[in-house]
């Protein structure tokens, strides 16, 4: 459980976060460069379209472990978004995971959020319910559903404090927070409320670090 501080500290930052188109940085694209161990494994790269009051989000990732030049994990998901404002309103996504196929539809109604997803089934989800994809400051409120099986997950927050991070090759102050609970992640963004960077740990030991190219 968060101590009533890590909350009152939480609560700024998510609101700052809410109905901004900020958080998508000049030239529609946010890319990373993701290492598992400090060895690079692939790219996460997301581009944004504005459509009226909406904002659609293509989203791909490709991870690939090799040694000694085999392939022996592949990872590939595809996911394409739609939000108005603070509000996820669609997903569609799949995703192929060293082989095992994966998918989540999600669309937003008057009763919440409608789910269905291959490690979820079917489901309604709250409508202030958000999207594992990260990229926008909701991410630090409330429940998320999962792009990759569709599972709703809970999680607590807690914020560690502002440090300067490389994001595309320039020293950049942003916020770090740390989620627990379903999902186990730190996770910074920057003054503006621009997804900047991430951190998690696998159930191998070891550790995946993204850190952002544009």
């Amino acid at each position: 459980m968060l101590h009533r501080r890590s909350i009152l500290l939480a609560a700024p930052a998510i609101v700052a976060a809410r109905g901004s188109l900020a958080a998508i940085p000049p030239g529609d694209r946010i890319a990373f460069t993701v290492t598992r161990n400090d060895s690079q494994i692939g790219t996460h790269v997301l581009t944004f379209t504005r459509d009226g009051a909406d904002v659609r989000v293509a989203i791909a990732i490709d991870f690939a472990v090799r040694f000694i030049g085999i392939t022996a994990f592949r990872y590939t998901h595809r996911n394409t978004e739609v939000w108005r404002g603070d509000r996820l309103l669609a997903i569609d996504a799949t995703t192929d995971n060293n082989g095992t196929p994966l998918a989540v539809k999600a669309r937003a109604n008057g009763a919440g959020i409608a789910v269905e997803g291959t490690e979820a089934g079917t489901y309604v989800a709250p409508i202030e319910a958000i999207s594992t994809s990260y990229w926008h400051g909701a991410f630090l409120r409330g429940q998320k559903i999962d792009t990759q099986g569709g599972r709703l997950l809970t999680t607590s927050l807690e914020q560690l404090g502002e440090e300067t991070i490389p994001v595309a090759g320039r020293p950049t102050p942003a916020q770090r927070w740390r989620i627990a609970g379903d999902l186990t992640l730190d996770i910074w963004y920057d003054r503006a409320g621009a997804w900047s960077a991430l951190r998690f740990p696998r159930s191998d030991g070891s550790v995946i670090a993204y850190t952002r190219t544009a």
